[in-house]
């Protein structure tokens, strides 16, 4: 049960003390009845805990989509649009969790799947899948989801570390695991790592 606690006032109690101290040294003496006053109030306000300081909790604002039967959620600070997967086009000679290119805003966006990234079972294209054009660290990229779930909104203490029994790169590209069971997708350590290579946009 949280008590609400009122402001010590130190200026009046050091104004009271203070009061005290000259009346002493000029010889003079104050009632019984303000002496014990002072000192009771000087007590109260010794004995009272400083004021807890409490900071909200971080709350994070997850874009969530299904992948490979799982859920997983990305920061929607880094989400540009979600788009229908069209007009994919292949790219030789690339990776094979690079699914291909798409024409996102007369630019060319490389989509990414992370069902290879993360060793997850691939069913093929889904009907009615999408892209999310996302931006991390200046590059942008897609990310292939077979369905979106919306967006849901979680404290960052809210958030486990990702199980041991996750191993390899899933455990590495993992922010942590909310109550729902999303996993969260660290998306600048999945940018950076020398396995992919996102390329700046050009324009078409």
């Amino acid at each position: 049960m949280n008590e609400t606690r009122q402001a010590v006032n130190y200026e009046e109690v050091y104004s009271r003390l203070e009061e005290t101290r000259r009346a002493l040294e000029a010889g003079g003496s104050l009632p019984p009845e303000e002496v014990k006053r002072i000192l009771r109030d000087r007590a109260h306000a010794l004995a009272k805990p400083l004021a807890e300081v409490r900071t909200p909790a971080e709350v994070l604002e997850l874009l969530v989509f299904s992948l490979a039967g799982g859920r997983y959620g990305i920061e929607m600070s880094h989400v540009l649009e979600v788009i229908p997967l069209r007009e994919l086009t292949p790219m030789p000679c690339t990776p094979p969790f690079v699914l291909g290119v798409v024409n996102h805003r007369g630019r060319i966006l490389p989509v990414l799947d992370f069902r290879r990234l993360l060793d997850l079972a691939d069913q093929g294209i889904a009907e009615g899948s999408k892209v999310i054009a996302v931006d991390t660290g200046g590059m942008s990229f897609g990310i292939y989801a077979d369905a979106m779930s919306g967006v849901e909104r979680i404290g960052a203490n809210e958030m486990a570390p990702p199980p041991a029994a996750v191993a390899g790169d899933r455990h590495t590209f993992l922010l942590g695991v909310t109550g729902e069971m999303v996993a969260v997708l660290d998306l600048e350590r999945i940018a950076f790592d020398k396995k992919i290579v996102v390329h700046e946009q050009v324009e078409v």
